[in-house]
């Protein structure tokens, strides 16, 4: 009996790839960012947000394509890991660094660009209108492990808590009293203040410190005929206006 359970199960995954593959489907795995919304909100273990949302659309541009676990949520320096095995074939939305230009090729022209500004408790006073008045104030910035800016803010002279890549636990941090700004992408400030309900607990400062565009990398060991095919659906995407669409659809400061 059980011989012949494991016969049916290999006919049918035998089948189903032979309907994939009649299809012309070309499989691309992909990992979902942990603690980054709305680039990526894990919706009891389901991904919503911009990256899904991108990915979707580039398969509706696409139907060769199909991209693979959304789902699996992991933090950024596996997902650098899994770009450089060739575990996973993309990854969407990051900013450049040379690791990812060593083990990944991004695609031009940015998806979008990242505009990093502070958060501080309602009640703190402070004025910041560039990255020298927040060197200048000498006070602990909490930001995401992984992030791409963490560096730069350290080789500014900031002194930096990058030890968790939960951003609404970094969040919190300021509110405790665990240093005094939070440094982010508008895009996550305005998305956690938002749906936490933080309005009367969290400021987020108006000036935006720095511009920083961000993009869709192909893994260097993807196939060059998928890199193509990615590439295409991605080059649709944004010449029928959805790119900005989905953009515009996450990035609200509103209630």
């Amino acid at each position: 009996m059980r011989h012949a359970r494991l016969l049916s199960l290999l006919y049918l995954m035998l089948l189903w790839t032979s309907l994939h593959a009649q299809a012309g489907v070309v499989l691309v795995p992909v990992l979902a960012q942990q603690s980054l919304p709305p680039k990526w909100v894990n919706h009891n273990g389901r991904a919503e947000g911009v990256c899904p949302d991108i990915l979707a659309a580039m398969e509706r541009a696409e139907p060769r394509l199909r991209f693979t676990g959304q789902n699996d949520f992991r933090s950024v320096p596996m997902i650098e890991s899994a770009l450089e095995t060739g575990r996973i074939g993309a990854a969407c939305a990051l900013l450049d660094t040379p690791l990812r230009q060593r083990v990944a090729r991004r695609l031009e022209p940015p998806l979008y660009i990242s505009r990093q500004r502070v958060a501080v408790a309602a009640d703190d006073t402070a004025s910041i209108n560039s990255l020298d008045d927040l060197v200048q104030l000498n006070s602990l910035v909490t930001t995401s492990r992984g992030a791409g800016f963490a560096d730069e803010l350290r080789q500014r002279g900031l002194q930096v808590d990058d030890s968790t890549g939960d951003n609404l636990v970094n969040l919190k941090k300021i509110l405790a009293g665990h240093g005094r700004f939070f440094y982010m992408n508008e895009l996550t400030l305005n998305w956690l203040v938002r749906e936490e309900g933080l309005h009367d607990k969290v400021r987020i400062l108006p000036a935006v410190l720095h511009e920083q565009p961000i993009y869709f990398w192909i893994s260097r060991k993807t196939a060059p005929d998928t890199a193509r095919l990615i590439e295409g659906a991605l080059a649709k995407v944004r010449a029928n206006g959805e790119l900005v669409r989905i953009f515009e659809r996450w990035n609200s400061s509103g209630p």
